[in-house]
């Protein structure tokens, strides 16, 4: 006998105690080199004559092997990755297709086991006749040849969400989301009369792009039979996770209702790191289950919010008639939380839990129940007649009821108490002719703008089951009116009409016969899910296109481009999937909007702009195809046609925050900063996160020469919201315009490299330089800048493009034939932007800065003044850039420049005494 080292020794040791995977078949390998024995032997008698016939395979297919337990029928075994008390799983290769599959055979020592073969059978008829993505598809049903029944499926290599559910503890989203495509998989096996009755974070598998699969179908049971098989078994299921029900009552009995309740008792384990009921064990798991309500989800999980605790109790109540009626119904409760909107489900009242004591406690609830009804029955005997009339017709008055807030002037961005208490009365007077209806108007002037929460509680407030909001404007001499009726418990939209008047006093006439009859119409509905869901966009309708919209929208605007991208690629595949939808045409032109605004791309305008006018060809009244136009025009420079785009986006879905604030940017960029702050104000009521207008609103006190409040908005931002915080750059360019440069140049070096995508920071950097005269760190900056972006700049602080700096770079060099080059390219750029964009005072202002830098006098003082005519106003830049240094001698231009200081002095002072009259009366 040999013998080895003990070096060696411990080397063949760690090889059998950890064995490998061979590189050639992925099979287990005991041997230190990693190769299987097969594999090895191919290797070692491989020939070396290319004429030889017969390989190994041929050789050992031949040999007579006495261990079989490594091949089972038709598949080669690789490794043992599950057991338990019925059976055995195995990682096996499918012998000629060599696909990873997994197998699973009863245990050996259940042969005799008829109890046991049955439901073995049992599990695998259920999973076979089930065809779904989220179900573990069963590939081949079959037998040893010792008789034992075994069956093939598909091999999920993520494991199971019981093994995944530590690393999901922390995304709650993940976590809805996974249970919502295992309701839905639940909700087809119902579909087809089958009943898992074991569903736990171990039974559902994942596989690699992490999609759940519901596996292990050894319990289920045909619901359209009335064999009560399984119940024979000493298995019923896994306490902690099965309904009391399930565990104290008839398999015959049971129905789907079982399997909600696991569904809520896995959503509770992933969100609290547990399952909703402890014990030492079994039996004293399902007494708690039986005995007492599950426990509060937010009082053991802190990312859990009220929606997803309602959820979970609809789910684990104790009798199955009070949780969800289905698995379709928890799907969709499920998927309108991950979309942001009400879940249909709601805490439990007071009464439904009294009478769910009563039914535990029936005696006790006997008596008090008879002392109740003799009091009842007491004073409704003093109850007359015609009180009874009142409180029934006040009952049906408040399901058909209707308050109107007060009406937003869009040209002064006031409430319109007047045209409010007019639309009051119209309704009234019209609906009344088609039965009883309540309509009445809410007096709070601050309720004229508001998102659905401010609409759920001005509806608990009023008592009432509809809100109707409004707006109002001028229109080439016509008063354009919208109305909006809104459900007063979700705040979802019901009705939109958009109507144009000569006077308030034809509001009956603009309404019409037809209107009327719609809102009546749904005022008399008792449900109004089914009307809102017939009116949804077609490509909500589909799970998967709906998951690709709302990661569309999300991603559109996020800080990067790679997630504008991103989002791109998600709006396309909807698209395409479901090219009928005009919400996801709509959302991929803002899309591409976004990418043309950052990086200048006319085929992203193109696509931008098609993408709209498809989404407005299949719904015209789609308030978010209007935003995507309104985007498009705005990066075409048509400013005025813009703001018309974005008014009738307010009229159809409300002057809402995204809306609110592009109208204030676009009336900024015109030279109206003054009305841009009204905007913003509205912006900033219904903001999500504080702070994220407050940079916005900086900008416009900046450009009125208000730098006291601007710097104060400015640091308001910081403090609010650290995280979106580039609020830094809008105080450097504050102490840029007030010649304070050394102070902007330390803001920059502080915050250098905070916004590695857009480069805002590097460009407020370069302008520091710029207009400070460091010529050598400016062209530094620039050059560096142009590599990235070679037509950027235009649209930062200032229309300082990169080519027009540089070009002004190479005249202080006295490189002439460089700059000349430089500038008359960048004039060819700008005046191809100009024929697009006419009346952009950016492109007219960039225009007229390159010929200054080339001394063509005339043409920039022309190209100044139709850029200031335009809407430019920025003359602290003006003062400071280089690029104009040749006009300073011109006495046109000090004559532009003095005119502008008095044009912004004159819009200063009529804001302040705006501002002064509202804290006034606010006092």
């Amino acid at each position: 006998m040999k013998h080895f080292s003990p070096g060696l020794s411990d080397s063949i040791a760690s090889v059998i105690a950890h064995p490998t995977p061979c590189p050639h078949c992925e099979s287990s390998s005991h041997i230190g080199g990693g190769l299987c024995v097969g594999c090895l032997l191919q290797t070692g008698l491989e020939p070396d004559d290319e004429c030889a016939s017969e390989t190994l395979g041929s050789v050992l297919s031949e040999i007579t092997i006495a261990d079989k337990n490594w091949r089972l029928g038709n598949y080669e075994i690789l490794e043992e990755i599950g057991r338990g008390g019925m059976g055995v799983i195995y990682r096996a290769r499918q012998r000629h297709s060599r696909r990873i599959v997994a197998v699973k055979r009863v245990l050996s020592y259940h042969a005799d086991s008829h109890e046991t073969l049955a439901r073995f059978r049992r599990e695998a008829q259920a999973a076979a006749s089930l065809d779904h993505p989220n179900i573990l598809p069963i590939y081949e049903v079959s037998e040893s040849e010792d008789g034992l029944p075994f069956f093939s499926m598909k091999f999920a290599p993520g494991g199971s969400l019981q093994d995944a559910s530590r690393a999901l503890r922390d995304e709650p989203r993940h976590c809805v989301a996974l249970v919502a495509k295992v309701a839905r998989a639940a909700q087809y096996a119902h579909g087809k009369g089958i009943l898992h009755r074991d569903l736990k974070p171990g039974n559902i598998l994942l596989d690699g792009r992490g999609e759940p699969l519901v596996s292990d179908f050894g319990l289920a049971k045909w619901l359209d039979t009335t064999s009560d098989l399984t119940r024979t078994l000493t298995i019923f299921g896994t306490p902690g996770y099965i309904a009391p029900e399930q565990a104290s009552g008839p398999a015959a009995q049971l129905k789907p209702t079982a399997d909600i309740y696991s569904l809520g008792a896995i959503l509770f384990d992933l969100l609290a790191g547990r399952p909703p009921f402890l014990g030492s064990h079994a039996l004293s798991v399902i007494r708690q289950a039986a005995e007492n309500p599950a426990p509060k989800l937010r009082s053991l999980s802190k990312i859990a919010d009220r929606d997803l605790e309602t959820i979970c109790a609809r789910c684990l109540e104790r009798e199955p008639s009070a949780r969800y009626r289905s698995a379709h119904d928890l799907a969709e409760d499920l998927e309108r939380w991950l979309e942001g909107r009400p879940i249909i489900a709601r805490p439990v009242l007071p009464p439904v839990r009294l009478w769910r004591w009563s039914k535990r406690n029936s005696k006790l609830a006997a008596s008090f129940g008879v002392c109740v009804v003799l009091g009842v029955a007491a004073i409704a005997w003093q109850i007359r007649s015609h009180d009874l009339a009142a409180t029934e017709r006040d009952r049906t008055l408040q399901t058909r009821s209707i308050v109107v807030l007060p009406v937003l002037n869009l040209d002064t961005l006031r409430p319109d108490a007047d045209i409010s208490q007019a639309i009051a009365e119209s309704l009234q007077q019209t609906l009344s002719k088609r039965g009883p209806v309540r309509v009445t108007t809410y007096h709070d002037a601050s309720a004229s703008n508001i998102g659905r929460d401010a609409i759920r509680e001005i509806g608990s407030r009023a008592k009432t089951r509809t809100v109707l909001v409004g707006t109002r404007r001028s229109v080439q001499g016509q008063l354009r009116v919208s109305l909006r009726l809104l459900d007063a418990a979700t705040g979802d939209q019901l009705f939109v009409r958009v109507i144009n008047l000569q006077a308030p006093d034809e509001l009956e006439s603009g309404i019409g016969e037809s209107g009327a009859e719609e809102i009546y119409s749904i005022l008399s509905l008792k449900d109004w899910n089914s009307s809102v869901l017939a009116t949804r966009d077609v490509g909500l309708r589909n799970p998967y296109v709906r998951d690709l919209i709302v990661a569309g929208r999300d991603l559109t605007f996020h800080t990067t481009l790679t997630d504008v991208e991103r989002a791109i690629a998600c709006l396309r595949r909807a698209t395409e999937l479901a090219p009928k939808s005009a919400l996801a045409h709509a959302y991929l032109s803002s899309a591409a909007g976004v990418h043309a605004h950052y990086v200048p791309d006319k085929h992203f305008l193109e696509l931008a702009e098609a993408e709209a006018l498809v989404a407005l060809s299949l719904e015209a009244d789609s308030a978010d195809a209007h935003r995507a136009l309104s985007g498009v025009l705005y990066e075409k420079g048509q400013f005025l046609e813009s703001i018309e785009e974005q008014l009738r986006t307010a009229e159809l879905a409300g002057a809402e925050e995204t809306i609110a604030r592009f109208i204030g940017n676009t009336l900024g960029l015109l030279g109206r900063p003054d009305r841009s702050l009204n905007w913003y104000a509205i912006a900033r009521e219904q903001e999500v996160r504080p702070g994220e207008n407050d940079a916005l609103i900086g900008d416009a006190w900046s450009k009125l020469c208000a730098d006291e409040q601007a710097e104060a908005a400015y640091n308001r931002a910081a403090q609010l919201g650290p995280e979106l915080d580039l609020s830094w750059l809008g105080i450097c360019h504050l102490r840029l315009l007030q010649g304070r440069f050394e102070e902007a140049r330390d803001i920059c070096v502080k915050n250098q490299g905070s916004d590695k995508n857009f480069l805002y920071g590097q460009q407020m950097q370069a302008q520091v330089a710029f207009f400070s005269r460091h010529w050598a760190e400016a062209e530094q900056i620039y050059r560096d800048l142009i590599t990235k972006n070679p037509e950027g700049g235009g649209a930062f602080f200032g229309a300082v493009s990169y080519d027009s700096a540089l070009g002004r770079l190479s005249l202080e060099a006295r490189d002439e034939t460089s700059a000349q080059a430089i500038l008359e390219k960048s004039l060819k750029i700008e005046n191809g932007a100009l024929k697009t964009a006419p009346n952009h005072p950016a492109i007219l202002y960039q225009i007229a800065a390159a010929n200054a830098s080339l001394g063509r006098i005339t043409s920039a003082l022309d190209h100044l003044e139709a850029a200031i005519k335009a809407g430019w106003i920025d003359y602290r830049s003006l003062s400071f850039d280089p690029r104009f240094d040749s006009l300073r001698s011109e006495e046109r231009f000090h004559q532009m420049l003095n005119s502008l200081t008095l044009q912004v002095a004159d819009l200063r002072r009529q804001r302040l005494a705006v501002e002064v009259a509202y804290n006034n009366s606010a006092k």
